[in-house]
């Protein structure tokens, strides 16, 4: 593979100039990673680095970085000692205060959790680089969340990353990265030392990373009744002498199960995610690194993009690469174990101790044929630079050749009446094509020369769900109780409720505007919520309603109907009524219209999601639903991962010759294709 140098080239041309300028006339500027308002440290143009702290009785004092060298400080007729460095490698450094030999932390930076402990540091800025800077661009969260781990039987706190968008687009699930430190760091690190928010808001914006979530976890775990972790040590840099070595193994293996059974179960019940391995990323620094090979390479059910940050699974420490035994001879079909993972990823500073040998481990790798990728950060050494660099290039490359995540269904099992679906690959047939042309643009504008009819929302006693329940009903203009309407009743999908549809398709608009235009009957449209539960909002795992939407059958016959017929003027037949739905509400559509064909005799399904039953049983006896049905709709884009289900109810429907419409646009899941179907299928009902 090859190495990726170009940008240390400019970097350290860019360096070389720097330090051509008179330093001495140089007085330099406040860190960033300094307490408001304070003037020490300073950078200078060279990068070096002035430190000063006032300490009028001390005798001696000295600055140093997490290295053996020390910069002596002199002291000033102020009280104030100062000292100079030569010039750093840019990015972020741990550093310490040492008075009269007792080490301190600098009260005008800021600190972080490192090297075991608060610490103070120092951000040096990199001269032309901002991929990890704050821009004018779209911004996602760092999210706190704490949890019970049944591994170790005590709550732990994880920060999570949320891309642009996350609140907004409630239908959206996405990939996750599970990105750990290293040692002596814990969940902190990335968010703060890492700028992982940054990072990402910057590539996704630039169109370099897909949208995802990054869940961070402190990488320390014992079960109950094992001995505490031994001492930290920055990471890297040996325990104190005489110091017991830690159980590493132990440590792992709790961390181990803490990820497999507590965090990922945790993450995919909480969040929107794809809970699918393909959409399923972990990698790590240092420690975290090490971590991460041992965990996804024993879970490849689990994962498939692995990336190692100065630490990988082995291999490096001088012992030879077999492929056969390696990693639990995971590795040994390379055929195989290149099918299975996507994206193999070793990353290191191009100045670390450990470089030659995670050099020497992937050219171990590429000679026994294991696909992977090596990445160098010039210049740096086992710090957060690399680290920076390396999440940079690693998330260009994550779950790009995965299937889009598309709304709302995430990848996983299919299971009849969760929700939980397969989106992949999209195989589109000769007969899925469009049935009718696109709708002209503006369909859910309001005129205003023509007449409006009546939004508004309104409660019903639901016995079935043992609560007062709220639905959305639209009487088109001039309703009067002299004269009787059908009814067409509208669900919505999974991640919505009953203002759904007035967000994708304003259909009191639409019908408003198709009414003055004579292209449809006057008609009561009614949007219920089709989450058939007390507490029947939208909210963390969407997927665990799921019961609530197959339950919603019973309160939209014995309630929702009732109550309709007995507060407005409707016909209270079959033939009068309609039934249609929006993805999770097209399965709903489909599966209790079809079942219950003396109540609806117009039934469409747009973007119908996995919840749909399988045809057979929807139409287990194609005659009768002949005979019964005066429109059956199905629709889907050709963009939509879904589309399958809707093909297997139409191939079904062809095959026994059970007329209906199958209209596939240009469109995916989206509220375009709902909108627009509805738009033609209210022109075809009632008539």
């Amino acid at each position: 593979m090859k190495s990726m140098r170009f940008a240390g080239l400019l970097l350290l041309l860019a360096a070389a100039a720097g330090q051509a300028q008179d330093s001495k006339s140089d007085d330099g500027v406040p860190a960033p990673s300094n307490i408001p308002g304070k003037e020490y440290p300073r950078i200078h143009a060279d990068l070096r680095v002035t430190f000063r702290i006032k300490a009028p009785d001390a005798k001696k004092v000295e600055f140093g970085f997490f290295v053996p060298k020390r910069y002596p400080a002199k002291k000033g007729e102020d009280g104030f000692w100062t000292a100079t460095t030569e010039p750093q490698v840019p990015g972020f450094h741990y550093y310490r205060v040492f008075i009269d030999g007792v080490e301190v932390c600098d009260p005008s930076s800021e600190t972080f959790y490192g090297t075991g402990k608060q610490t103070s540091g120092i951000e040096i800025p990199e001269k032309g680089v901002d991929f990890y800077l704050p821009k004018d661009v779209p911004h996602g969260e760092v999210r706190e969340r704490w949890y019970r781990s049944k591994t170790t039987e005590k709550w732990r706190r994880i920060f999570v990353y949320t891309p642009p968008g996350y609140d907004t687009n409630r239908d959206a699930r996405y990939p996750v990265l599970y990105l750990q430190h290293g040692g002596a760091e814990d969940e902190r690190s990335w968010p703060n030392q890492g700028r992982v928010g940054f990072i990402m808001d910057n590539l996704i914006a630039e169109k370099k990373a897909k949208p995802m979530l990054v869940v961070m976890e402190q990488g320390y775990a014992r079960r109950p009744g094992e001995a505490a972790p031994g001492p930290r040590s920055r990471s890297g840099a040996p325990a104190p002498k005489g110091s017991p070595p830690r159980d590493f193994s132990r440590m792992f293996s709790a961390f181990e199960g803490v990820m497999v059974k507590d965090l990922i179960p945790m993450v995919d019940s909480t969040y929107r995610t794809v809970p699918n391995r393909e959409y399923r990323a972990m990698a790590g620094f240092s420690m975290g690194g090490m971590q991460t090979f041992q965990i996804t390479l024993k879970h490849l059910d689990l994962f498939t993009h692995i990336g190692g940050f100065s630490g990988a699974g082995g291999g490096f420490r001088g012992a030879p690469f077999d492929p056969k035994t390696a990693h639990g001879g995971v590795m040994a079909d390379t055929d195989k174990f290149n099918k299975q993972v996507r994206l193999l990823w070793l990353g290191v500073g191009s100045a670390e101790g450990m470089r030659d040998g995670v050099k020497r481990y992937h050219e171990a790798l590429d000679n026994a044929g294991i696909k992977n990728v090596y990445y160098e950060s010039p210049g740096t050494g086992h710090e957060w630079l690399s680290c920076r660099r390396c999440l940079h290039e690693f998330a260009q490359r994550l779950f790009v050749n995965a299937p889009d995540v598309v709304t709302p269904r995430p990848e996983g099992d299919r299971g009849r009446g969760t929700g939980r679906g397969r989106s992949g690959a999209i195989v589109l047939n000769p007969d899925d094509v469009p049935a009718f042309p696109d709708p002209p643009a503006g369909i859910d504008v309001e005129r205003k020369d023509v007449a409006h009819g009546k939004l508004e929302m309104v409660s019903y006693e639901s016995k079935s769900v043992g609560t007062t329940r709220k639905m959305q009903v639209y009487t088109p203009p001039g309703y009067s109780k002299d004269k009787k309407y059908p009814v067409l009743y509208l669900l919505h999908g999974i991640g919505g409720d009953e203002t759904e549809w007035q967000r994708y398709a304003k259909p009191n608009i639409l019908l408003d505007n198709l009414l003055a235009d004579k292209k449809v009957e006057p008609m009561i449209v009614v949007m219920p919520n089709g989450r058939a539960q007390k507490n029947d909002r939208a909210g963390g795992d969407i997927f665990r309603s799921a019961p609530a939407f197959a339950a919603f059958e019973k309160d939209l016959l014995e309630d929702v109907i009732p109550a309709i017929e007995s507060h407005y003027s409707v016909h209270a037949d079959h033939e009068h009524r309609a039934l249609a739905g929006l993805s999770m509400g097209g399965g709903q559509a489909l599966n209790f219209g079809l079942a219950h064909l003396d109540t609806f005799a117009w039934i469409g399904a747009f973007s119908a999601a996995p919840n749909t039953k399988p045809a057979k049983e929807l139409v287990p006896d194609p005659v009768a639903a002949k005979k019964k049905l005066k429109l059956l709709w199905v629709s889907c884009g050709k963009k939509d991962g879904l589309l399958r289900v809707s093909q297997g109810v139409h191939a079904y429907l062809r095959d026994n010759k059970v007329p209906h419409v199958w209209h596939v646009d240009g469109n995916g899941h989206d509220p375009t294709h709902w909108r627009n179907n509805l738009y033609l299928f209210v022109q075809k009902i009632f008539r």
